[in-house]
C-alpha cells in the first residue's frame, strides 16, 4: 500500500488546500512580476485556502496562476469584504494586481 500526497488526498477527500507543495497550482508573490518573497498553494476544485496566515496576509502584489480558475478574496473565509472589494476571477497567466495589490486573505479554486 501507498501513502497519498497532501494533494492527492485533497483531491480524493475534500477540504482545505495546502501551502507550499512540491508543484503549486498558484504562486503569490510580495512584489510585482512575480518577484520577492512566494507562496505556493495548492487546492483541488471547491477546496481552498481561508487564511493565508499573517506571513502573507495582505501582502500580494502578483500572481502565477498554472492550474485552474481561482477566485481571491479580502477577508477570511472566502469573504469579500465590507464594503465588498469586485475582486476578479482568474485562470492560468501572470498577473500584476494593481488596485487590488496587498488585499488578498483568502483564495479558492472554483474551476479545474
Amino acid at each position: 500500500m501507498q501513502d497519498l500526497d497532501n494533494e492527492t488526498a485533497a483531491t480524493c477527500s475534500g477540504g482545505d488546500g495546502f501551502l507550499n507543495g512540491p508543484d503549486p497550482d498558484v504562486i503569490l508573490y510580495k512584489d510585482p512580476n512575480l518577484q520577492g518573497e512566494s507562496l505556493g498553494v495548492n487546492a483541488a476544485t471547491g477546496d481552498g485556502i481561508p487564511n493565508i496566515g499573517n506571513a502573507f496576509n495582505d501582502q500580494t502584489s502578483s500572481i502565477l496562476i498554472k492550474r485552474g480558475v481561482w477566485r481571491f478574496y479580502q477577508d477570511v473565509s472566502y469573504n469579500q469584504g465590507n464594503p465588498p472589494a469586485n475582486f476578479v476571477v482568474l485562470g492560468p497567466g501572470n498577473y500584476n494586481l494593481g488596485a487590488n495589490n496587498d488585499n488578498i486573505t483568502s483564495l479558492e479554486r472554483i474551476a479545474a
